[in-house]
């Protein structure tokens, strides 16, 4: 019983901590700007919708979609130079990756399947390489990161993104 009060009074406790105190799940990118040239540009992230396709033989799709054909932050670099916070212990790749670009939104495949099963990636021709390294601290016990891609972006939508749902998109002209 004992075991059982403890443990609800840590969740309580949990629930009210201030929202300001805590930095999001371990791996979130925080207070990412974009370098772009002598400019330095607070980004803003999107979340995407979900969009699938169903094949004639149970092949199937699913997509990322982001609104309109066109990212609102524009870069003039081919070569811009990110910084984030994140929490140290993070380990998953931050992914920066090419949008397929349509008439009216954005997108990238996430999922490909046969049979109801599907196999989350990122076409690998829409992943561009990218160093990344440790720069200093960050706040709330975060660290401060820089990405830069290895070769210059050609004209095109980016997206800069550990999960793919949550985005920081740009475009390059």
């Amino acid at each position: 019983m004992r075991l059982l009060i403890a443990g609800v009074l840590a969740l309580l406790l949990a629930s009210i901590n201030s929202p300001q105190n805590q930095v999001g799940a371990p791996g979130e990118i925080h207070g990412l700007i974009c370098l772009d040239g002598g400019h330095s540009i607070q980004m803003k992230d999107a979340a995407a919708s979900r969009r699938s396709r169903w094949g004639v033989v149970a092949a199937s799709k699913q997509y990322f979609v982001f609104e309109g054909p066109r990212a609102t932050l524009r870069v003039k670099t081919s070569v811009p130079v990110f910084e984030f916070d994140a929490d140290p212990s993070f380990d998953d790749p931050v992914y920066l990756f090419k949008f397929d670009r349509r008439s009216d939104r954005r997108e990238i495949t996430v999922a490909k399947g046969f049979g109801g099963l599907a196999d989350f990636s990122l076409p690998k021709d829409h992943i561009i390489t990218t160093s990344l390294e440790e720069i200093g601290k960050g706040p709330n016990s975060t660290n401060r990161y820089r990405l830069k891609p290895i070769t210059p972006l050609r004209a095109g939508e980016y997206c800069i993104s550990r999960n793919t749902s949550v985005c920081f998109d740009f475009g390059v002209d």
